[in-house]
């Protein structure tokens, strides 16, 4: 997903190839649980989807797979460096039944009641108004069509036992967030930010994923890597700690006494 904060313009991640083993790892870390998600939300085949902060385009293959040749996906994202990166892992799987659309979760310019499901995921922590994001999708998806949306929130993630380093990375997300006008705990209220939106029988389930060793426990630190820039000028943390908090983050990764909890993943799915 790259949607930057509409209040500032900016992402503050990486994109494209620069993004692409953080987003591969995500991908292995999350792909599972989504997949679950979409079929609890009842995806079948001959569906039109439109997925929204499509990223490197991994979820958009499972979804193309999903639908089938009956079906369609349109994929958007705001950044054109995702696009390519996800054109070209769409195009190593013959999938034909894909598009690509350059546009903002705020006005994806797709036309109203069109789709029969619409997903995003780790969309609405990027934007600064999430609630202008779910009015356009309510207003693309057809009468009974379905909304699958899934986020997180940053009181999810702890070691245990405690370790400096991801406690001081929850302070640091909290004031980074709080600087671009972004919410550290959205995953939570989605929920009532869906009944905000006019939607009624909302679905929920919380996830949790939690890692004792493996690649799976650098994520945050290949994150931190990346935000780093964006944390640096607002202030909130110099470049020597940041470095500091990296390198004790690859240690708790190599030790496997240490429990890695990742950031709680809320799911929800209704019907519109």
């Amino acid at each position: 997903m790259s949607v930057p904060n509409e209040s500032s313009g900016r992402y503050i991640l990486a994109t494209g190839d620069r993004a692409a083993a953080r987003l591969l790892l995500l991908e292995r870390i999350f792909g599972t649980s989504t997949r679950s998600l979409l079929q609890a939300a009842g995806i079948m085949r001959g569906m039109k989807v439109a997925e929204i902060g499509c990223g490197s385009g991994l979820t958009t293959i499972w979804l193309a797979e999903t639908v089938g040749p009956t079906g369609a996906v349109t994929a958007i994202d705001a950044s054109d460096d995702q696009l390519q990166l996800a054109q070209r892992n769409l195009h190593s799987k013959g999938l034909l039944n894909v598009s690509f659309h350059r546009a903002h979760a705020y006005q994806t310019g797709l036309p109203r009641e069109s789709f029969d499901l619409l997903y995003s995921r780790f969309l609405m922590c990027h934007l600064s108004e999430p609630m202008i994001a779910l009015r356009e999708m309510r207003a693309l998806l057809k009468a009974g069509g379905i909304l699958v949306c899934e986020d997180h929130d940053d009181g999810g993630i702890f070691t245990v036992p405690q370790t400096h380093a991801y406690q001081r990375l929850v302070e640091i997300s909290g004031a980074l967030n709080q600087s671009e006008g972004l919410d550290s705990a959205i995953g939570l209220k989605l929920p009532s930010l869906l009944r905000a939106c006019g939607f009624a029988e909302t679905n929920v389930c919380v996830q949790q994923h939690a890692f004792l060793r493996g690649e799976e426990k650098r994520f945050w630190e290949l994150t931190l890597r990346e935000a780093a820039p964006a944390v640096f000028a607002a202030g909130v943390a110099t470049l020597e700690e940041l470095e500091s908090i990296c390198a004790e983050m690859r240690s708790i990764a190599e030790d496997e006494s240490v429990l890695l909890l990742l950031a709680r993943v809320t799911q929800v799915w209704v019907p519109k």
